[in-house]
């Protein structure tokens, strides 16, 4: 997941012993601090509580926003909203595997979160050529 540089405070919390362990333990796999391990859990779980449907994955691309029971992450989800200019009818009607609660939790997700969604455009050393 993308995470934004801000200015970060002191918060002091007892753990259980259990989730002590198992923190540090996902922590060194994921060869982060426990602390920046705790943030990123956190800061998921409260996103998720806020937005019922999204769940963390990791990808290669990083731990990502994915709507839940799609395989799509959220930002690929809003996508296909928006190319239907946010008409939900239309845009369930040419994925009719999705549910209308998915189309509008993962647009709601982003607009909250816009740097969630990729730059998609080519490096700049690629370039088109033409025939």
């Amino acid at each position: 997941m993308i995470q934004k540089r801000t200015k970060s405070v002191h918060f002091n919390a007892r753990l259980p012993r259990a989730v002590a362990d198992r923190l540090k333990e996902y922590a060194s796999r994921r060869r982060l601090t426990a602390s920046a391990a705790a943030v990123e859990l956190l800061d998921e779980a409260l996103r998720m509580e806020r937005f019922p449907g999204i769940d963390f994955r990791w990808t290669p691309g990083g731990r990502r926003a994915h709507v839940t029971g799609t395989g799509l992450a959220a930002w690929e989800l809003h996508m296909i909203w928006r190319d239907h200019k946010g008409d939900l009818r239309k845009a369930l009607a040419h994925y009719p595997h999705l549910r209308a609660e998915q189309v509008q939790t993962a647009a709601a997700y982003i607009r909250e979160h816009p740097e969630e969604i990729p730059d998609l455009r080519p490096p700049a050393y690629v370039s088109t050529v033409r025939a």
